[in-house]
């Protein structure tokens, strides 16, 4: 409750608390004040706890397999969650991909869509491509990859086995007979996504399956880490094919061995019908759910993950606001930004371990409040410390929960305006003050830091006789998230 002992020169400040850091203060997984619940992926478990597995999630795998097929140069506009409408020219044909039954860890992945083949075109094109880093997870792994260009497009193919060249078929019949061996050509599937797959910086992994399709069934190795393929909306020859699901992506990877299966297929799809050659296995496709990573705070890495507090750390909000005073009518809004940062006297002090928890305890850290209008910069020393709990350094990901458990300052004595004003915060003061953070290892070995804050504060303050407060004073609580990007980067 607020004590006011003059309404008539009441103003309102509200301090807007800029708690900016070399973490990203981001709200991954969170709303404000609320958690979202986990993403469903398909890897045969109850993901968000609902007692359905895998629900509303793409389960179809895919083996791949090598084409070397020039065809006559095709134009398209490809756009996804990358790129705006960009043209492309279609070049070849290089994969086909097979729905699989897929065996890993114990679990069997049926295909839903049996019929749903896809063919993997070159492409080439002269615009620019921005390289990009992804949180990627799927049954085989969850981290964090860099995407360097566009190489496939896949489409939606229907496919059968034959054993004569449809080309050398088809050059020797009458147009009537043509047509009647195309009316036996598979159908094109409906309702299916196309797909835009980017070459990925490689990375190894090691991975065991057991495959079954139309040419085989053995294991595969898993070996290396080869496309991330995006779902894209299409535009050919005028006609515009959008995407069904943007939520299912897939994930491409190597395969060991390489085994020679030399079939030949009919396929048929939205470029038309062809006979392939299908060569050697190449890849495994698994469905994967993609996450953006927005880079606004990249630390190095310090022994397999980061020191979450030291000297150039920097802290900012953007979400609430501090209210010293309740707005009354004919009162005016006083605003600051404040920004939290080290000065020549901070000492941070860490204790305890990040695979045990850490505590870090600072002293003389200074906020800055800027008041609107004047620009006049308010310096308050502030003191407090910040915990978080056990993280397994060197995990590529790395997710746990921090909590701000004192904060506390108090301007000099000696301000125009302020007899007294004072800021407290924090779980140690009865005001809980949780977060989280995300740590998530980038190709070159940084790291990428998500983290929130969503502090309970409470604010003291006394005006200064003679002051624009002057005959004032309050006590004012709330609770505000804090986030922000790297000022320092």
């Amino acid at each position: 409750m607020e004590k006011m002992k003059n309404l008539l020169g009441a103003k309102t400040i509200v301090l807007s608390f800029v708690f900016a850091s070399l973490f990203v203060f981001g709200s991954i997984g969170t709303l404000f004040g609320q958690v979202v619940p986990v993403k469903e992926i398909c890897n045969g478990i109850d993901d968000n706890g609902d007692g359905q597995i895998d629900e509303n999630v793409n389960c179809d795998h895919y083996l791949s397999y090598r084409v070397i097929k020039q065809i006559a140069p095709v134009n398209v506009a490809l756009r996804d969650q990358f790129i705006n409408s960009t043209d492309f020219q279609v070049v070849s044909i290089e994969r086909l991909l097979n729905p699989m039954r897929k065996m890993h860890n114990g679990m069997t992945f049926n295909p839903k869509r049996p019929d749903l083949h896809y063919l993997a075109y070159g492409l080439k094109s002269t615009a620019p491509f921005t390289s990009r880093s992804v949180m990627i997870e799927n049954q085989f792994e969850k981290r964090a990859i860099s995407v360097t260009k566009p190489h496939f497009l896949l489409t939606p193919a229907g496919k059968k086995k034959i054993g004569l060249p449809l080309e050398d078929v088809l050059s020797h019949r009458p147009a009537s007979a043509i047509n009647k061996l195309l009316a036996l050509a598979p159908a094109i599937p409906q309702n299916a996504n196309h797909y835009l797959c980017y070459d990925v910086e490689p990375y190894s992994i090691t991975t065991n399956i057991l495959a079954k399709d139309q040419f085989q069934q053995r294991p595969f190795q898993a070996i290396r880490a080869r496309y991330l393929c995006n779902p894209v909306e299409k535009t050919h020859d005028g006609k515009v094919h959008e995407i069904v699901d943007e939520n299912n992506h897939f994930m491409c990877y190597e395969v060991i061995p390489h085994n020679k299966v030399n079939r030949k297929v009919i396929t048929r799809d939205q470029f038309g019908v062809k006979s392939l050659d299908i060569m050697q296995t190449e890849e495994v496709c698994v469905p994967t759910v993609k996450t953006h990573i927005t880079e606004h705070c990249v630390r190095p890495d310090a022994n397999g993950t980061v020191i979450m507090l030291d000297p150039e750390t920097t802290y900012h909000n953007t979400e609430g606001k501090v209210i010293i005073t309740q707005a009354t009518l004919g009162t005016i809004g006083v605003t600051a930004d404040a920004m939290l940062h080290s000065g020549p006297d901070t000492v941070i002090r860490r204790d305890g371990s990040p695979s045990a928890g850490e505590t870090h305890t600072f002293e003389t850290e200074m906020l800055s409040l800027t008041l609107a209008g004047s620009g006049r910069v308010l310096n308050i020393p502030v003191s407090g410390d910040i915990t978080t709990s056990p993280r397994t350094p060197g995990d590529a990901v790395q997710s746990f929960d921090t909590d701000m458990h004192r904060l506390q300052g108090q301007l000099p004595p000696g301000d125009p305006d302020f007899n007294l004003l004072r800021i407290t915060a924090g779980s140690g003061f009865g005001m809980p003050s949780p977060g989280h953070t995300t740590l998530t290892r980038l190709s070159d070995g940084n790291w990428n830091v998500d983290s929130f804050f969503d502090i309970t504060y409470r604010i003291d303050f006394v005006g200064a006789p003679g002051g624009h407060l002057a005959g004032m004073s309050g006590s004012t609580t709330g609770t505000i998230r804090m986030k922000g990007p790297c000022l320092t980067q």
